[in-house]
């Protein structure tokens, strides 16, 4: 059985998190299988300081609204978007 491989996601941020951490778009590496919730933990575990604002994003995958325990494939570009309010 050969060992877990890294790979890399393309992650976009939007908004007050990206103002937080200082960059609209990220490579986030993880082991595979990954889900969501993995590349939410490597965010938080680089940028601590932003982990409640990453809790509050809503997280989209390849242009879908997916939840944190989905899994996720090579290429699929996970999009990370603040909840807004307003009226």
């Amino acid at each position: 059985m050969s060992p877990p491989q890294k790979v890399s996601f393309s992650v976009r941020v939007n908004g007050k998190l990206a103002d937080e951490i200082g960059a609209s778009r990220l490579k986030i590496e993880v082991t595979e299988p990954a889900t969501v919730q993995d590349i939410l933990d490597e965010m938080e575990s680089r940028f601590p300081g932003s982990s409640g604002t990453i809790c509050e994003a809503i997280p989209f995958v390849s242009g879908s609204h997916r939840g944190a325990d989905e899994e996720i494939r090579t290429g699929q570009e996970i999009t990370l978007l603040m909840p807004a309010a307003g009226g």
